[in-house]
């Protein structure tokens, strides 16, 4: 008994003290509980290694049962926050995503800093995913989602959130015009294969979006490239492409366009709309980075409704897994793109779907989306310090910048001796469309999982590179 008491003495004296406060209004208490629990040990307040209360313990600490406890130690250790050791006790768990900062999970090689992804993930301490699934997984209708076959368009719900989430754009939809799929580029691809055939003529800007490329490819479409300036699109070079040919539709990107960041004006917007309708020009408009400026601008679906394809996503705005899109057609040609979706996917992942409308209807995309302006923000701005000399666009913040070369630089050259030095750069060829020359430019993107200070190391190694003439120092860092 004697050692007994030595040894729970010993356990009680090295226990963290550790008492989280729990709103009293959170519902269930066991999640709330492991919420605190990220959250202390994101702030540092728990460090790996610390040994928490036991079950009991903590449940009379709080007031709660001693299954809320149990619970919600158990969903921890799942989630990789602790460690139970039998006969021992619970205990903070080593971070297991180390460098994960440091390195996109797409590339094999950790020592290079990639700034090609466009987009920009929240850190491996945000549980806004975990909580969803804990919800999901408590739904008693669960299995709804998964054993049956569902509209191709999208479950009624579903497509009520998308009308909800693009109505923060300024489109005005009614649900039965949203059509849920698989993501934006599954979306411009099922809008586009619902229009074209393959020898059909597409006109995009110049520069454009390389997934675009992709598609054309796919589908055996020509594309044809239209000049821009300092305000995207040119009016003029799309009233021209009308008159001497036929082409089926225009996509572009009219606010924050990939890759320049560029966004049009208003009136260039309905000058675009208005040659769509004397020409009968479909437009294809897609608005996967309009969530980021606070004060959108009209979309050009809204100003030309009767011939417009609105497309936007969830990858960009919530997260990069969420393979969910919004699709808003003109009522009469709702069906004819529903076709095509039931004919290669059939229908988008339901439970993506409804994981995608909780966070619309609770209120957790709105708060997701503003952590991504201030966040894109903070770096946009620490990207303009660094580089200031060269930085010579105008465009608002989005997840990338263009970035024209001074001379005597040339883009592979460039791009070759970026990656020399440990980052990685998207040369302008891969945005190019037809045989036209590209610039010399890169596009560089403010880093999809990396931490802002690994992001200034990137632009600092940039900002030497660029100091320098070409082939200068190929030192490696």
């Amino acid at each position: 008994k004697a050692i007994d008491t030595i040894l729970v003495k010993h356990q009680i004296d090295t226990m963290t003290i550790w008492s989280p406060s729990l709103p009293a209004e959170a519902d269930p208490k066991y999640l709330a509980l492991v919420d605190a629990l990220a959250h202390d040990i994101a702030s540092g307040a728990l460090t790996a290694g610390d040994r928490l209360p036991t079950h009991r313990q903590l449940a009379d600490r709080l007031g709660v049962a001693l299954g809320t406890v149990s619970r919600a130690y158990a969903v921890a250790e799942r989630r990789g926050l602790v460690n139970g050791e039998v006969g021992r006790g619970t205990f903070v768990r080593e971070a297991q995503h180390e460098d994960a900062e440091d390195r996109a999970i797409e590339n094999d090689d950790p020592s290079l800093i990639d700034l090609t992804r466009s987009r920009l993930a929240r850190g491996p301490g945000d549980d806004t995913f975990g909580r969803a699934i804990e919800a999901l997984s408590r739904r008693p209708d669960l299995d709804r989602l998964l054993d049956f076959y569902q509209p191709a368009a999208g479950l009624a719900r579903h497509r009520a959130a998308g009308a909800a989430w693009v109505g923060r754009a300024g489109i005005e939809a009614h649900p039965d015009q949203v059509i849920v799929t698989s993501g934006a580029q599954h979306g411009t691809a099922t809008v586009l294969a619902s229009l074209t055939r393959p020898g059909d003529v597409v006109l995009t800007e110049e520069l454009t979006y390389a997934g675009m490329k992709a598609i054309a490819g796919l589908l055996r479409i020509q594309l044809e490239p239209l000049a821009i300036d300092a305000h995207g699109l040119r009016p003029d070079a799309f009233a021209e492409a009308c008159r001497n040919g036929s082409p089926r539709a225009l996509y572009c990107m009219p606010t924050l366009h990939n890759p320049t960041g560029r966004t049009m004006p208003v009136e260039r917007r309905r000058e675009i709309a208005q040659i769509a309708e004397r020409n009968d020009v479909a437009l294809i408009e897609d608005d996967v980075y309009g969530f980021l400026p606070a004060a959108p601008l009209p979309p050009l679906a809204a100003l030309a409704p009767a011939r417009s394809y609105y497309i936007t996503g969830t990858s960009k705005s919530l997260a990069p897994g969420l393979r969910v899109g919004y699709v808003v057609a003109p009522v009469d040609k709702v069906e004819r793109v529903t076709a095509v979706i039931r004919a290669s996917t059939w229908f988008t992942a339901p439970l993506l779907a409804e994981l995608a409308t909780g966070w619309i209807e609770g209120g957790e995309a709105d708060s997701m989306v503003g952590w991504k302006r201030r966040e894109t923000a903070e770096r946009y701005a620490l990207a303009r310090r660094v580089l200031e000399p060269w930085f010579t666009e105008n465009a608002a913040t989005v997840f990338h910048f263009w970035l024209p070369l001074p001379e005597p630089w040339r883009t592979e050259g460039f791009v070759a001796q970026a990656r020399a030095r440990g980052v990685v750069v998207s040369p302008s060829e891969e945005f190019v469309v037809g045989r036209a020359s590209a610039p010399h430019a890169v596009r560089v993107c403010l880093g999809a999982g990396i931490s802002r200070e690994r992001l200034e190391d990137g632009l600092r190694r940039l900002a030497d590179l660029l100091r320098e003439p070409p082939g200068h120092n190929l030192t490696t860092y």
